[in-house]
This record gives C-alpha cells, structure tokens and sequence, in this order.
C-alpha cells in the first residue's frame, strides 16, 4: 500500500489563495521512503491574507523569496513518479491528511495551475483523513468528545508534539495520529 501523508499551508480559504508550503511523507507499506517540505512562492495576482502570515507567523518578505511554484510543482511531479507509474490505474496513493477535502482541492488547483490535469492518474479517489475516523470512534466510545475536533485539541489528547500551521510538523503529527486511531479502530 503507498500512501503519501500531505498537509499544505495557504495565503487565505478561497479558490485564488497561494499554496505557501507543501509538505509530506511517501510511505509504502511499512516503510517511509521519503520526507520533503517546499516553500512555495505566491503565484501571481494569488491571495495572501494578513492572517494567514500570521498564522504561520510569515512576512510578505519572507514568502517572496521561496521558491517559484513551477519549479516546487516538478519536483513534486519527481517525487509522485518516482513512486508511482502514472499509466497503471491499480498504482496510486491513497492520500492522507488531516481534513483531505482542503487539501486535496489545494493539490488539484495546484496541478491545473502548472497545467495538469491528471490528480488521479497518482492518487485514488478514496482517502484517508483522521478527522473522520474520530466520529465512528467516540460513537463506539472508544473516544471522548473533546472540545473540538482541531488536529491540535487531538495531538494533545494523544501526547503527540505539533507546532501548529507549519506543514511539515502537522503532517508529522497527522501521520502519528492516523496510527493512533487506527490503533483504536483494531481493538
């Protein structure tokens, strides 16, 4: 089973926000093959928010000197072929993160911006998020209900370190609370 861990950071939520940083674990099987973490330029006319930077605690600056997107888009492209061949429909990855949905309408954009049309021709339509294996968890009570249902509220639950709103430690922390509830769920 090959399955990339991806978590992103934005300029803002809407359709015309800048990809910012993009980070993710490759791992096949057992084994994990691979860790990258891009700094992403904004791309033209793109939205970034003051609160976004906030968040992430960035600058205008300091996002200006990243990497240009078609640039951090091939090496991208290089990693996903480097592990799956895009012409064989049964050799994808399941993609995880924590709320897939954003993320993966993110990617998608991402890919159509760089003039790619073929998301799925590297990842299977089904996912793997988390945040939704909470819910059947706490119905079975096999989990409380906390106050909400944030990636952090959960690591601090499960005694899992995160630095918030930087990709490559909540993809980190994602990947180690997927094993967590996973745990749960064989029990």
């Amino acid at each position: 089973m090959k399955i990339l861990f991806i978590d992103t950071e934005t300029g803002g939520l809407s359709q015309n926000s800048a990809l910012i940083q993009l980070s993710g674990i490759v791992q096949i099987g057992k084994n994990e093959a691979e860790v990258f973490n891009f700094y992403v330029k904004p791309f033209p006319n793109s939205e970034v928010t003051d609160e976004a930077l906030a968040i992430q605690k960035r600058t205008r600056e300091e996002i200006e000197t990243f990497e240009d997107e078609e640039i951090v888009f091939q090496k991208f492209i290089s990693i996903l072929n480097k592990y799956v061949d895009k012409y064989d429909k049964n050799d994808k990855f399941i993609l995880a993160s924590y709320n897939t949905s954003f993320d993966k309408e993110v990617l998608d954009r991402f890919f159509k911006r760089n003039g790619n049309n073929f998301f799925f021709s590297y990842f299977y339509g089904s996912y793997l998020d988390p945040l939704h294996m909470i819910a059947p968890l706490q119905l079975l009570n096999k989990l409380p209900v906390l106050d909400n249902n944030k990636l952090k509220t959960w690591c601090d639950y499960f005694n899992i370190p995160l630095i918030n709103h930087d990709s490559l430690q909540d993809v980190i922390a994602t990947k180690k609370l997927t094993k967590e509830l996973m745990r749960l769920m064989k029990k």
